[in-house]
């Protein structure tokens, strides 16, 4: 520990000791001194002198007549031979053997004072009397706090504090106490009544008076102050604990010692006053352990923590919902628990300050803990015996929970302290990582401009071709490097930009620049970004146009401008125009795209401005520094930009001002010459490849170099490609080409994102149905995780690579393929298990026939017959079949049934006309028919009925098989409902389950009731 903090320590102890010894010296000046004591209810004050020694407890024997109820005219001198002597302070404990007093019941308390001088003012004060008392002196009535009776019901329960004064003319003073208790544990005068001039008297109620006032306003205070440092962002638990409880502490203070809150409010209910006295008293108990527990975790785990509050909790319980009477009577036996549960967090916390030897800062922290859990024992202990009068003042319970207000708010300084001094290393090094990082980024950035330029340097050389050895289409693809080169350059370039401006050092080469050239070679780069896109690029800058700038940064604000527009505007123009006003020229970027919402036309030109989601969700989002820097070169440039215009869903203009200045020939010369740029010229579109017999891969991506890219290495194999710019876009080709087999998904895409898309598309389509490839820049876990979590099978990073590229499309490819055929080859073997299963159930309906019924039999075997036809002429991979053919099989097997059974049911079949050839699965509707005849009817009594309907929805059809059987028991319908196969049982149901698992959109469902009947639906789709 170094020499600062042992002077901060000293300074808080030096802070301690003062606080601690001016609030003793204040608060001792109201208590009495021992004098005399009364004997045989007579008390000789004649040798005190009340000037010199101050006050005096009327402590002593008092006389006391139990059970009854005495004025002061009922005394005569035979009533003073009956009397009994009870010593005062006391409470009522019960009979013993040497006398007492029941601890519920009323009596009377009478003394005699012999004062050294007549003709004087006296006070005294009472302070607990249990519970209620009447106060007469020298005969007349001078106090009372509730009423005492001799019966319960009339009794009013008080024992509200006060002082009262009186004039005696006499050297004897005769006072009269009646004391009745109903209620309370135990009952008598329980404190020392203090007794003596006025002038004492008032001084001391005043500062008994005064120190509960400060006390109730210290709490509030420091309670509120926590509660505030929780609100205004230190948002930890430990200050929301810590407020709670000194506000709770509040309550308890204004209803304990000087009771100011009955003062204030004589009305108020005694019952509701000394509930909430215990419900403060042992909610704030509740609060304070949680508080402890979440300063040092290791003091107890949760469960213990819990364990230890349930007693607390259920004697709250019991104060809200039972009479005082019979809580009361309890109520120290938890006192004494919460005494023992404090007692065992201090041996707790002595433990771990042993424990954690040459930890000084948390050896600091766990020595300040334990002096507040010790003080928060002092107070509770000393009120307690202050409130049994084994102690005669309440002033070391006051001074603990000053102490604890204290330590606590030292501990809570000292852990602001440390994480605030934590905070500031953590910011030094974040200073000095960004500071690395920059220095890394401007080193890095350097660096790969070197090769960067070698490439645009030979791809131009190249380009040259005077020999005529490149076709137009590897020409095209040479300007499409070299532009994308450029592009990565002017990337490159505003992060050395924003790097340079941080540290002060960007430096501008002021030009004469045409405005038009400078426009018409940035629209040249760009032009390959609008492969594929129904977008025109168009330069409307007039010639003759010149500002006063860095060239090479006018070109980099307008890129980042056209950029900005290119990457939000689905169709339509984007525009570029200049025009000049007085020695001011204004040139305008004017696009059709998405547009800004005029709450954000500031914060785009904010650095790294951050949005809502982890992805883009509109179209001025994503654009990182771009606008950052073109703003901040502008105004390098002695100009300013923003927003002139702007509708969300019709278009954007960006308008940035600059210097002009006149034309000058030599110049204009110089702008002809270079506005001859020939740019990259593209003889065929970015389409869609149709013509190959291979597989079908959907690519959804907004930048036409990657698709360009993707087309490259996709050409090589026998792959059909589709290609789609937006998310929009991608719907109306799957609408177009339902049989895509594969999607491709960049995930930075405007205004609705991939991560956006492949949710919709999940939607529609499984996982199994469709796979999705998502294409990403980012390789966090995190970001790859939101890909997974959205419905992705496999992601790729970019740049491809085009070996890792194939090898992941064949791999989802052969998966999608093999999971297809597994799910056919087992549909099929389900089919081939439900046929035996009918024909089974069937011939053995048709051979009882046979000795019976001749006629019935060949009828039967005609049915069977038809039955037989339909199953053999049907494929056994075959999946689905239309619903007519279905019910074909209901018939079929109906009239088996009714020509064996036909005064045993009816069969009713309500079928719409419109889905007759919608096709469903087969064999999902037979079974569910037979088991509603055979199980659920031909097992109850009596004549039984079948309903099966077929009714039509939006985009769905729905199936119906009602009967009004025996039920299914509530084990075994649990069992269908979960698709749990029975013991030995048929696979019918459990195997339709499994079916339409695997189909989009349908559902099954089954209810029943035992004795009234079962319903079967199920939801198919309709096309």
């Amino acid at each position: 520990m170094n020499k600062e903090h042992y002077r901060r320590l000293i300074g808080i102890g030096l802070i301690f000791a003062i606080s601690i010894a001016l609030f003793y010296g204040i608060y001792s000046e109201s208590i009495p001194n021992n004098g005399p004591v009364a004997h045989k209810g007579v008390l000789d004050l004649s040798g005190w002198d009340f000037d010199r020694e101050g006050l005096v407890k009327l402590d002593g024997e008092w006389e006391f007549y139990e059970g009854k109820l005495l004025e002061p005219a009922d005394f005569n001198q035979d009533m003073r031979r009956e009397a009994a002597y009870f010593q005062v302070p006391g409470t009522w404990k019960g009979k013993i053997a040497g006398g007492g007093m029941d601890r519920k019941g009323f009596g009377t308390y009478r003394l005699k004072i012999i004062v050294p001088a007549a003709d004087e003012v006296f006070g005294l004060k009472m302070r607990s009397v249990r519970m209620a008392n009447r106060l007469y002196i020298n005969g007349k009535p001078e106090g009372e706090s509730g009423r005492p009776t001799s019966i319960a019901e009339t009794f009013r329960a008080g024992n509200t504090p006060y002082i009262t004064f009186f004039h005696t003319n006499t050297r004897e003073i005769d006072i009269v106490i009646q004391v009745a208790n109903h209620v309370f544990v135990t009952g008598g005068i329980v404190n020392s009544i203090p007794f003596g001039q006025h002038s004492d008297m008032t001084r001391m109620n005043a500062i008994q008076l005064g120190t509960d006032i400060a006390m109730i306003l210290v709490l509030g205070m420091f309670g509120s102050y926590h509660l505030c440092l929780y609100w205004i962002g230190r948002r930890e638990k430990t200050y929301v604990l810590s407020g709670l409880y000194l506000l709770i502490l509040i309550v308890q203070k204004s209803l304990y010692g000087e009771k100011i809150l009955q003062r204030m409010l004589p009305d108020l209910p005694f019952e509701l006053a000394y509930k909430l006295l215990d419900i403060s008293e042992f909610s704030s108990a509740v609060l304070i352990i949680i508080f402890f527990c979440s300063v040092d975790a290791r003091l107890m785990s949760v469960r213990t923590m819990k364990r230890v509050l349930a007693p607390l909790i259920l004697y709250i319980a019991a104060v809200l919902t039972m009479p005082y009477r019979i809580h009361i009577s309890v109520k120290y036996l938890f006192f004494l628990y919460l005494g023992v549960a404090i007692v065992y967090m201090i041996g707790k916390m002595l433990y771990l300050y042993a424990k954690s030897r040459g930890q000084t800062s948390k050896r600091r922290e766990q020595l300040l803990f334990i002096g507040g859990i010790v003080s928060l024992l002092v107070f509770l202990v000393d009120g307690s015996l202050y409130a049994e009068n084994i102690v005669p003042t309440d002033l070391v319970g006051k001074i603990g929970v000053i102490s604890f207000i204290i330590f606590m708010n030292i501990l809570l300084a000292v852990r602001f302290s440390n994480a605030y001094e934590h905070a500031e290393k953590l910011t030094h090094q974040l200073t000095v990582s960004n500071q690395l990082k920059d220095e890394f980024l401007t080193n890095t950035s350097h660096e790969i401009k070197t090769p960067l330029h070698g490439i645009m340097n030979m791809t131009s050389h190249l380009l040259e071709d005077e020999d005529g050895n490149l076709t137009a289409k590897q020409k095209q693809n040479l300007w499409l490097v070299k532009d994308t080169a450029t592009k990565l350059s002017m990337l490159i370039r505003d992060l050395i930009d924003v790097t340079r401006l941080k540290r002060g050092d960007l430096r501008l080469t002021q030009a004469v620049v045409d405005v038009r050239v400078a426009a018409q070679i940035v629209c040249d780069v760009l032009q390959f970004e609008l492969a594929g896109k129904p977008v025109r690029l168009v330069n409307q800058v007039q010639s003759d146009v010149w500002v006063l700038a860095d060239e090479n940064r006018l070109r980099q604000v307008l890129y980042n401008l056209l950029h900005n527009a290119i990457k939000h505007t689905d169709q339509g123009t984007i525009k570029v125009m200049a025009g000049a006003e007085g020695q001011i020229v204004y040139i305008v970027v004017e696009d059709t795209g998405t547009g800004i919402p005029g709450d954000r036309r500031e914060s785009i030109f904010e650095y790294f401005e951050p949005t809502d989601g982890p992805l883009p969700q509109d179209g001025y989002t994503g654009m990182g520094v771009g606008l950052y820097i073109s703003r901040k070169l502008v105004e390098r440039m002695g100009g300013n930009i923003r927003v002139a215009w702007s509708e969300p869903g019709k278009g954007t203009s960006m308008m940035f001002s600059l210097p002009a200045v006149d034309r000058i020939p030599v110049y204009r010369e110089t702008a002809s010459a270079a506005e001859e740029r020939q740019g990259a010229v593209f003889e065929d579109a970015l389409e869609d490849i149709v013509d190959k017999q291979g597989d079908t891969i959907l690519i959804v991506d907004d930048e036409a170099s990657n698709i360009h890219s993707l087309l490259n290495m996709l050409k090589r194999h026998p792959y059909n490609v589709l290609v789609a710019f937006s998310a929009h876009e991608a719907m109306g080709k799957l609408k177009q080409h339902p049989n895509v087999d594969l999607v491709i998904l960049d995930v930075m895409m405007p205004r609705t994102s991939g991560i956006e898309l492949c949710r919709s598309l999940r939607s529609h389509y499984s996982i199994l149905d469709l796979p999705i490839l998502l294409a990403t820049a980012k390789e966090a876990s995190q970001d790859v995780a939101l890909g997974f979590r959205a419905g992705a099978n496999d992601y790729v990073t970019k740049p491809f690579d085009g070996e890792t590229l194939i090898a992941r499309i064949q791999t989802l490819l052969a998966m999608k393929t093999s999971i297809r055929e597994a799910i056919r080859s087992e549909h099929a073997f389900h089919q081939a298990q439900i046929k035996p299963h009918f024909l089974y159930n069937a011939l053995s309906s048709v051979i009882s026939f046979c000795y019976t019924d001749g006629e019935k039999a060949a009828y039967l075997l005609a049915m069977l017959s038809q039955y037989l036809r339909y199953i053999l002429e049907m494929d056994r991979s075959t999946l689905f079949v239309p619903l007519y053919r279905e019910l074909e099989l209901v018939e079929a097997y109906v009239e088996i049934e009714k020509a064996r059974f036909g005064e045993r049911f009816d069969f009713v079949c309500q079928v719409d006309e419109s889905v007759h050839h919608i096709e469903i699965p087969s064999l999902c509707i037979q079974p569910f028919v037979e088991n509603a005849i055979r199980h659920g009817l031909f097992e109850k009594e009596g004549r039984g009925r079948v309903e099966l309907a077929v009714r039509e929805g939006e985009r769905y059809i729905q199936v119906t098989i009602e009967d009004d059987g025996v039920g299914i028991p509530d084990d075994l319908l649990y069992r269908l409902t979960t698709g749990e196969r029975q013991n030995g049982g048929g696979i019918g149901i459990s195997n339709i389950r499994k079916r339409l698992e695997t189909i989009p959109g349908a559902a099954l469902s089954v209810s029943s009731e035992l004795g009234r009947g079962t319903i079967v639906t199920m939801y198919l789709p309709a096309g």
